[in-house]
């Protein structure tokens, strides 16, 4: 290993993404969650005071961001819900950026950036590698209405919205086929590990 390496983990809603992160903590890698950094980042207070400006101090209730009134502010128009991203990930990129090299400083030569809004976006500067996860359409639907309990057409929705599967695939340095068994999505972990460690 010559080098220490921020590789993300990234594809759209429902092919897995999860189950390979894990399986990449089992065997020792250490993973940043990307949606459990953006939840945490609603205390952060230079976070709040730039969200109070701009959609109105009554989202802050005793020092906590009310959430639900955050997101129908936000949701109320586009250009509302740009802000929110504009104001957000540059809080969100700066934490994972601290956590991955608190990591790599104490002895971690691989971070594993686990996120579906990489690719396209502000935080694929900082990735070295691109681990691109995908499955069957039909598949990934199925898993989707299973998981969070909505019908196909909310499914085709989310997914429609999602970064293009072209503008993953254009990205990926690691494509992983998630169809089959857990054992099989563990296989092509077992390689992308050794790969990785052998860079």
């Amino acid at each position: 290993m010559k080098e220490k390496l921020i590789v993300a983990l990234t594809g759209q809603s429902g092919v897995g993404k999860s189950s390979l992160a894990n399986y990449f903590k089992d065997n020792g890698l250490p993973v940043i969650d990307c949606d459990e950094v953006a939840k945490e980042i609603h205390s952060d207070v230079d976070c709040q005071l730039k969200l109070c400006e701009f959609f109105g101090a009554d989202i802050l209730d005793n020092g906590v961001i009310d959430k639900q009134l955050l997101a129908k502010k936000a949701f109320s128009t586009p250009e509302n819900l740009q802000k929110l991203t504009d104001i957000t990930h540059p809080f969100i990129i700066n934490k994972i950026l601290t956590a991955a090299d608190n990591y790599l400083k104490n002895g971690n030569n691989i971070v594993i950036v686990d996120g579906a809004v990489i690719i396209g976006h502000d935080f694929e500067k900082y990735c070295d590698k691109f681990i691109v996860i995908l499955c069957d359409r039909e598949r990934q639907y199925e898993r989707l209405i299973k998981r969070d309990g909505i019908n196909l057409q909310q499914a085709q929705n989310r997914i429609a919205k999602q970064t293009k599967l072209e503008t993953l695939l254009n990205k990926a340095d690691y494509l992983v086929y998630n169809n089959t068994t857990l054992e099989e999505l563990k296989n092509q972990g077992d390689y992308i590990i050794k790969s990785l460690k052998n860079l």
